[in-house]
């Protein structure tokens, strides 16, 4: 059975959620491109514990 993940892949998930946070204050447009680059970064982490 794989173990947890590792601390890269927790850091780039807490970044990814963290970003997040004060994305209702931006312009629309940079709304769009945190949401995309938070989706981005979660799927490629869900992808790697998929993998395990």
């Amino acid at each position: 059975m794989p173990g947890p993940p590792g601390a890269a892949t927790l850091g780039r998930v807490e970044a990814a959620v963290e970003a997040l946070n004060g994305v209702a204050s931006l312009p629309l447009q940079r709304q769009v491109s945190v949401y995309a680059d938070a989706h981005r970064t979660l799927q490629e982490m869900l992808g790697t514990i998929e993998e395990r």
